[in-house]
């Protein structure tokens, strides 16, 4: 394996597991509102609400789906936190404080940096004759 690979590897690493802390914290979270409060408080949640709630939900999906499609599910965690964003400014005019959730979704950014990296690279192996392979 070569420096810039094993280099890759650990980066691609480093995003599964925080990845995987950040899914994590997320559901227990929700989890623990859940059982704190109970599922009424949903029912009061106005529209806006919901579309905010869809929206961390696409930050947490992202954050799963990146473990096998690195580009997709880091998109997914970036366009979720940007509707995350711009939903709470519509509704609170104000932006999220402190830096929380961006740190939560901050895999995604990791995610998409091996993504650029691997670019074209399945596609190459796919098309390389394998060793011991006969050629027609």
């Amino acid at each position: 394996m070569a420096d810039s690979d094993r280099g890759l590897h650990i980066v691609r690493w480093i995003a599964r597991i925080s990845s995987a802390l950040a899914a994590g914290l997320i559901l227990l979270i929700f989890v623990g509102e859940a059982v704190a409060e109970g599922f009424v408080p949903l029912t009061r949640l106005s529209v806006g609400e919901w579309a905010m709630m869809v929206a961390f939900a696409a930050i947490w999906a992202g954050l799963l789906v990146s473990w096998r499609w690195e580009l997709f599910g880091g998109l997914l965690t970036i366009c979720g936190l940007a509707a995350f964003y711009l939903l709470d400014y519509l509704l609170s005019a104000s932006w999220p404080r402190g830096p929380y959730f961006l740190i939560l979704a901050s895999p995604a950014v990791l995610f998409l940096y091996c993504a650029w990296q691997t670019r074209g690279r399945e596609d190459t192996e796919r098309r390389r004759p394998k060793p011991g392979a006969s050629r027609p």
